[in-house]
């Protein structure tokens, strides 16, 4: 493992500070959509199978109506989660998880794997 992050610091440091400068915003960027409350939590609900609005929240709890709907609607926009109107009776409405927000998963996954390892250490 220590290869692994001896050869990314060095790739690092090879780059001009222009580039390191953009690769930090987009640092932020990432930050910013984990940032926001539930997002996590909604996300984590979808990718185990709790499609439905009722099911998510049933999965997410603590969360208000209004602020899942909030939340949902800020995830469908950042293009994390899809969402689908189920035509029938009755009518129903589905979300479910884009690319985009299986490879947010994928690094909330390592973080959650480093968070293990700090606290590990601290303790």
């Amino acid at each position: 493992m220590n290869d692994n992050i001896d050869e990314i610091i060095s790739r690092m440091t090879a780059k001009d500070s222009a580039v390191l400068c953009r690769e930090v915003m987009s640092i932020k960027d990432t930050m910013d959509v984990l940032r926001s409350k539930w997002t996590v939590e909604v996300l984590t609900a979808i990718l185990y199978g709790d499609t439905r609005f009722k099911d998510i929240q049933q999965a997410v709890h603590g969360v208000s109506e209004k602020v899942l709907t909030e939340r949902l609607r800020q995830m469908v926009d950042d293009r994390l989660i899809e969402r689908h109107e189920c035509y029938g009776y009755p009518p129903r409405v589905e979300y479910r998880e884009t690319e985009h927000g299986k490879r947010l998963f994928a690094i909330v996954y390592q973080m959650t794997e480093w968070g293990q390892e700090h606290r590990r250490l601290l303790i």
